[in-house]
């Protein structure tokens, strides 16, 4: 069992925080025996896991996928994990590769910073069946904190990382593109209504859209109503609101 926090192996997962480190290695770290077992249902790659010795549970899924887990003092695992109050297992998953654009129901995060957000998006867009697109100036998806803001939708959903995006890069793809826009009098119907897939973008927490997507891109800007007077929402809120109009239901 390994007792010390300056153990080589466990500095690794540590260092596995940084995004750079994460691109280099093409790994990231995922908690709980839920993101586990959804890591291990959609075909990842689990290279370590760690767990407390009284841990039955994930002695169990570890002898069932044919891997031998590490055991770590109560100590190390809490110094292991992102959370203030950690349930283990902590493992070490391979970060599939980025999605190509396809043509269905799209959200896409412009400029997310927000781990918190970014994962609650993509949460429900597995949620609701649609693709999550990122532009480069987005959060890492693969960071630890959005991973478990997701709730497993990184392993239920295709997850676009591009660099280069705009409208037309969308459009080309088959989406029509609309824009989340606070203020603007256009209502989300068109976009309800719109046969074929769609590209639904949001913006940075404070800075939205950039104005050129915004405007003469030929995205189509549209805003919630909000009958409170309150003049925008949190961005995975209303990401999650749009998506959900979307479906119709």
């Amino acid at each position: 069992m390994i007792t010390s926090l300056r153990n080589p192996r466990i500095a690794g997962v540590r260092r596995l925080r940084r995004t750079r480190e994460r691109k280099v290695k093409g790994r990231t770290p995922v908690e709980g025996p839920f993101l586990l077992e959804e890591a291990i249902r959609a075909g990842v790659i689990i290279h370590e896991v760690y767990a407390a010795p009284d841990d039955a549970t994930t002695a169990a899924t570890c002898e069932r996928i044919g891997i031998e887990q590490t055991l770590v003092s109560n100590e190390v695992l809490a110094s292991l994990a992102s959370s203030v109050s950690p349930r283990g297992p902590v493992a070490v998953v391979s970060v599939p590769a980025s999605a190509a654009i396809r043509p269905m129901d799209s959200i896409v995060m412009w400029d997310v910073s927000d781990p918190g957000n970014a994962g609650t998006i993509i949460r429900s867009a597995a949620a609701f069946g649609f693709q999550v697109i990122a532009t480069a100036g987005c959060v890492d998806l693969w960071s630890p904190k959005v991973v478990r803001a997701g709730v497993g939708g990184h392993f239920r959903t295709p997850l676009v990382d591009t660099t280069e995006l705009s409208p037309q890069v969308l459009m080309g793809a088959g989406l029509r593109a609309f824009v989340a826009a606070a203020g603007s009098s256009t209502s989300p119907t068109e976009m309800v209504e719109t046969v074929g897939p769609v590209a639904i973008i949001v913006g940075n927490e404070a800075h939205g859209v950039p104005e050129a997507v915004r405007e003469g891109s030929g995205a189509v800007p549209i805003s919630l109503t909000m009958p409170g007077g309150t003049e925008s929402l949190n961005v995975g809120v209303a990401a999650s609101i749009l998506m959900y109009l979307r479906t119709g239901e």
